[in-house]
């Protein structure tokens, strides 16, 4: 059996007026006192004391109707309707012509679903009292509790024929036609009503929902764009439109509408966390609508910035978008609020290494240090961000900190081994770095950026450049495309005074891609310099300085060359 709003708007009705009765002139004293005394304890929430005090009442003053009528009331309430009937059945008797006493009893009667004994009460009152709408409007909502649905619209036709229009009596129609499943009768109700309060959103909301049950999704829709126009953060028109959308495979829009619901706090978090799980688990989404998706995270940790886990979901999507950058920001967020394991500070550093944000990778790695002093790996990226930062003497002792034979990868061993010679000969210690990139060459024979880099610190400081020639060559040898290490062979052949294979190499350097290098065109310039080609040592050192070369050393060497022709 169908459960209306009958028994809730009668209630509504008798917890809204509150006592609408005067107390009884003949009543003595103590009456009076218990009865006053009963009402302030009611309001004051003393819920126990007034019901001790109202049947005090009763007990001195059986028929003390205002008695039964609170009494009854108070159990409605608390929801017992046996207490409640008998009490309410006593004020009703007492004093039947007493609108409110008969609405309460009727509440308490639909309470404990006695519907023929309401109905019957009610067909008596609207023969009594024939011109008392109210009691019409509550038979056929009783009529309609009892499935009867035919005689309950019988009865509203008939007052609206002789009242006219009525707000109440349209809207029991339309809940009378949904019951049927007639929506599109449901939705002609409901449109009357909107007619009169257009700007009452919810009975778009509602008509909206019929025209989704009769199948004309695009009128939803349109009534839901309507909602918005006045209301443009309703969140039932922002949720029915993203699954509108969604449902048609407009994505873009759907994602739209998505993203504007997320700033309500209409929506639990964690339904919203189970939505953005599944967009970004689809791989299809996040490749077609990254920017859309992009939004949705950003309005979702704008709006709970507390939600750690969705930093995790978020660091995932900028990897998967590769922008490291934004991936390591969202990783760092989540480890300062929650404790970091190994992996996750692995994470982040590798992030802050990727996206060459080089103090952070020192201090994310300081972080990490202290929980795990151990790790050799930790420690070989904070080295390249002190590298990177040129704190060589930092680089030093963190690196002293841990033996080379620690790492979990053979190629860190190789590049801190690297680093450590090169920071020894950035702070000039040639002794120590040259021992250091010896001692590497005798290891690793075949570690060309370690036989170049050695080969070009030795040709600038014009030492060894025999060897420093045949390491060069090596690396030539077998990298003949690399422009770097085709102009360190280039440069050991100047520093030799081999001037005409230098020029060759460095052409080739040029033709390699060194073209848009600053110091592979200051190196051509010096070399054609040294050929006496004065024009095209000029135009190489014009070209260094529009590459960002060091502009005062290069207008001395352009100047030196004006000299060198009056020679």
């Amino acid at each position: 059996m169908r459960i209306t709003g009958l028994g809730i708007a009668i209630l509504w009705l008798i917890l809204s007026e509150g006592i609408v009765l005067g107390q009884e002139k003949e009543a003595n004293n103590d009456y009076q006192y218990a009865l006053i005394e009963a009402v302030k304890q009611k309001n004051l929430g003393n819920i126990s004391e007034a019901i001790k005090l109202y049947k005090l009442v009763i007990k001195e003053k059986p028929e003390c109707d205002v008695a039964h009528y609170e009494l009854g009331t108070i159990y409605l309430m608390m929801s017992q309707f046996g207490p409640a009937k008998q009490s309410l059945e006593h004020a009703y008797k007492l004093a039947p012509e007493n609108k409110w006493y008969t609405m309460a009893y009727l509440n308490a009667l639909g309470a404990k679903e006695e519907y023929e004994a309401l109905t019957e009460i009610l067909k008596e009152k609207v023969k009594s009292e024939p011109d008392e709408v109210e009691w019409e409007y509550q038979l056929a909502s009783a009529y309609f509790t009892r499935d009867k649905s035919r005689k309950a619209l019988r009865i509203l036709e008939k007052i609206e024929k002789e009242k006219g229009f009525s707000e109440k009596i349209t809207l029991l129609k339309a809940s009378i036609y949904e019951a049927e499943e007639r929506y599109e009768l449901a939705r002609q109700e409901i449109e009357k009503v909107m007619v009169l309060f257009p700007e009452a959103l919810q009975f778009r909301i509602v008509a909206a929902e019929f025209s989704m049950k009769i199948g004309e999704e695009e009128e939803a829709a349109e009534y839901y764009r309507e909602i918005l126009e006045i209301d443009s953060t309703n969140i039932f028109a922002l949720t029915n439109l993203t699954d509108y959308y969604r449902k048609k495979e407009d994505y873009s829009s759907s994602f739209n509408y998505l993203a504007k619901s997320f700033r309500s706090n209409k929506i639990d978090v964690k339904r919203k966390l189970a939505i953005m799980s599944y967009y970004l688990s689809e791989k299809e989404f996040q490749e077609k609508y990254r920017e859309e998706l992009n939004q949705l995270l950003v309005i979702f940790l704008e709006e709970h910035p507390d939600q750690s886990e969705a930093r995790l979901l978020a660091a995932d999507f900028y990897i998967d978008a590769q922008d490291y950058k934004h991936a390591y920001s969202q990783l760092k967020l989540y480890l300062e609020s929650n404790p970091g394991n190994y992996p996750l500070y692995m994470q982040a550093i590798l992030l802050a290494n990727a996206a060459s944000l080089d103090e952070e990778l020192i201090g994310m790695s300081d972080k990490a240090i202290e929980a795990y002093p151990d790790s050799a790996d930790i420690r070989f990226f904070k080295a390249i961000g002190l590298y990177e930062t040129e704190k060589f003497e930092l680089l030093i002792e963190n690196l002293n900190q841990i033996s080379f034979d620690k790492y979990s990868e053979k190629e860190y061993a190789s590049q801190s081994r690297l680093m450590f010679a090169e920071a020894h000969y950035r702070l000039k210690n040639y002794v120590k770095s040259d021992s250091l990139f010896e001692k590497l060459i005798e290891e690793e024979p075949d570690n060309y950026l370690v036989l170049n880099n050695y080969s070009y610190y030795l040709a600038e400081r014009g030492e060894k450049l025999d060897k420093a020639l045949q390491w060069s060559f090596m690396t030539i040898e077998n990298n003949p495309d690399n422009a770097t290490f085709l102009d360190t062979y280039a440069w050991v052949l100047f520093k030799l005074q081999k001037y005409e294979q230098a020029e060759k190499y460095i052409l080739i350097a040029l033709k390699k891609g060194g073209e848009n290098d600053p110091e592979i065109n200051e190196h051509a310039g010096d070399i054609e310099a040294a050929l006496k080609s004065y024009e095209i040592a000029r135009s190489y050192y014009l070209k260094a300085i529009i590459l960002g070369g060091n502009t005062l050393l290069l207008e001395q060497k352009i100047d030196s060359l004006e000299s060198l022709k009056n020679e």
